[in-house]
């Protein structure tokens, strides 16, 4: 029987279900609706294989495809930074540079017309220390955002640009999925296209708010991404072998604490593709 108890300010862990295995579909229902109300799951002790983590992930919708230049279907990715070779690699390798993206507070697949619903991660190997996760919730974030700028940004559009986050980054070749995409506009003020909640939608992958002079783009993304981003609207997890986090990007922003070149760190990561492009949320001028 499924189990929950309260990980931080938001989020909870799941005990009592094997998701190594098939899951009941009363099970992967519950297990879904706790996802979407709560924001991110966590489950212990789910040294899940490569072919049952893309199963599970398969049960949630339609795998998302990662990995440019492949005619394979989408599957489980690796993220990490231990070579072919079993070494670790410099946090100054091209791949380990093209990674560090993650680093900036963001939502799956923002570039995406249609981004991604679910993420399923799994750890494979755990650093001694370091390799933290943050997640942020954007629910909480337009809770408790004042009146007077719920209003100034309802209407409003951002414009997410993979292109210009690598570069930012000094990452001036692609290689990564979103490099090449066109720059795309999504709401900052977003409804969650099943449960109807309203939350933010921003991201330090969006360039600047469409229609709007730069500099003021620029000062009240900065507001905006700071607010969902507070302490108190935050959870860090610092993972442990076998940890299975599972995250509605609806609902979420995340970012990777970055890695550690003295220690291995792996992780899989399983991303469930949306369907629908991001809803505006209908905001009465009011509230």
């Amino acid at each position: 029987m499924m189990e929950t108890k309260t990980i931080g300010h938001f989020g909870v862990e799941v005990m009592g279900l094997d998701l190594t295995g098939v899951l009941s579909e009363d099970d992967l229902a519950a297990l879904r609706e706790t996802v979407m109300r709560e924001g991110l799951v966590l489950v212990r002790d789910q040294p899940i294989a490569p072919d049952a983590h893309v199963a599970l992930g398969k049960r949630f919708g339609p795998i998302e495809k990662l990995v440019e230049d492949s005619d394979e279907e989408p599957s489980m990715v690796v993220i990490g930074n231990v070579a072919p070779d079993g070494s670790v690699s410099s946090n100054d390798s091209r791949h380990m540079r093209l990674i560090s993206i993650n680093e900036g507070w963001h939502t799956d697949s923002s570039f995406r017309e249609i981004p991604a619903s679910f993420s399923i991660f799994s750890c494979v190997v755990a650093p001694a220390e370091g390799g933290d996760t943050f997640f942020a919730n954007q629910a909480l974030a337009w809770q408790t955002l004042d009146a007077a700028t719920r209003t100034q940004i309802a209407p409003l559009y951002g414009v997410h640009n993979y292109n210009a986050a690598y570069r930012r980054r000094g990452n001036e070749v692609g290689g990564m999925i979103g490099f090449d995409m066109e720059p795309t506009r999504h709401p900052l003020v977003r409804a969650h296209p099943e449960t109807r909640e309203t939350g933010l939608y921003v991201s330090e992958h969006i360039t600047h708010i469409d229609g709007m002079p730069e500099a003021e783009s620029r000062q009240l993304l900065d507001r905006l991404i700071a607010h969902a981003t507070a302490t108190q609207r935050i959870y860090r997890h610092h993972w442990q072998v076998g940890d299975l986090a599972i995250w509605d990007n609806r609902k979420m922003l995340h970012k990777a604490q970055g890695f550690d070149d003295r220690y291995a760190r792996v992780m899989h990561h399983v991303r469930v593709a949306g369907s629908e492009r991001p809803i505006r949320a209908e905001i009465e001028a009011s509230a």
